[in-house]
């Protein structure tokens, strides 16, 4: 159910006692999933990890959050889950349940370098350089500054990517530096293969859908699949029944729907002015530089593009694309029909 389907926190907590789970995709209740101290979230946090890095860990221990700075001027480091597992490797596992406005990758790369240098003590050699995991939950679909600029055939990705730094045809360096993006968007199709997943791909069908009433038959099935699934439902069971983590719940998701809507007002804010902006200016400079440089640099193919990603945006009134593109109607129709 939705927030706006409450009057307001104590009503929403109230579904505790209704059966209903927390939201795992919430900080707050994914955190407590996999750091209370019992049987069920240890064997869980040991699985998911297992199936995040591909390794056999025999040992895992919770370290604290915060890393502290090495110089003044040094921005302070906090991580959602640091552990430490076998032979001095570490983990910081992330839950990013909004999209936010900074590049999340960049902020991925930080955390596993500060992760390494942590890592490494003085008077070790480079042998003793420990590897280093940085694993982020997203529940959206990443994409940096390059990828939105260009089509990225997202059928062909399942919502796992493991990065390591390596050259542009693929040749690697030492790989202890990991970053492994899970998109939980990008995981429906899976869900139809519970049988032939890796462990992980059912974990993000797991974080994905079980708080969903809907989706309580595919939940069991992968349960009874993988023993650290059942360990993790067991877990966030226990915790559903907690008041306090249903109320952060309530608060994380109304400062987000908050954030949200102020986003999107401004978006539309922005879109008018500029538009109105655009209108005024566009024409005048449009007319000045096509008969300066226009005809020369291909000016009626400019337009030809302005005036198909007009027409594709469907908000922008037929007779205001006339005036920007000066392109006649019959014309604009059939760069519609064509579109």
């Amino acid at each position: 159910m939705d927030i706006l389907d409450f009057k307001d926190e104590n009503e929403y907590a109230d579904q505790m006692h209704t059966g209903a789970l927390l939201n795992p995709r919430i900080d707050s209740t994914f955190k407590a999933l996999f750091t209370r101290d019992t049987k069920e979230s240890r064997e869980a946090l040991h699985s998911f990890l297992e199936a995040a890095t591909e390794l056999k860990i025999s040992e895992v221990v919770l370290k604290p959050n915060d890393d502290g700075v090495r110089f003044i001027s040094q921005r302070s480091v906090s991580y959602d889950i640091l552990c430490t597992l076998d032979n001095g490797q570490c983990a910081n596992i992330e839950m990013q349940a909004f999209n936010q406005a900074y590049d999340y990758g960049k902020r991925a790369e930080h955390q596993v370098a500060r992760l390494e240098v942590s890592g490494l003590k003085k008077g070790e050699s480079w042998q003793k350089a420990p590897k280093v995991f940085q694993i982020s939950v997203l529940n959206f679909v990443y994409k940096n500054e390059m990828e939105k600029t260009e089509k990225k055939n997202l059928s062909e990705d399942t919502g796992i990517n493991h990065y390591v730094m390596q050259t542009a045809s693929g040749r690697q360096l030492a790989n202890i530096l990991n970053v492994i993006f899970i998109e939980l968007p990008l995981i429906a199709p899976k869900e139809s293969t519970i049988e032939k997943n890796t462990p992980l791909e059912n974990w993000a069908i797991f974080l994905k859908e079980a708080d969903n009433p809907r989706k309580t038959d595919l939940i069991v099935k992968l349960t009874k699949k993988e023993a650290g699934l059942m360990q993790a439902q067991k877990s966030l069971s226990a915790i559903s029944a907690d008041r306090d983590l249903w109320l952060e719940q309530f608060r994380q998701e109304t400062l987000e729907r908050d954030i949200l809507s102020a986003k999107e007002a401004s978006e539309e804010l922005g879109y008018k002015k500029g538009l109105e902006l655009g209108l005024q200016r566009g024409i005048q400079q449009g007319i000045e530089q096509g008969i300066e440089q226009g005809l020369q640099s291909g000016f009626e193919k400019g337009r030809l593009l302005v005036a198909q990603n007009l027409l594709r945006s469907g908000k922008i009134p037929l007779a205001d694309i006339i005036a920007v593109t000066g392109l006649s109607e019959e014309k604009l129709q059939k760069i519609a029909n064509s579109q």
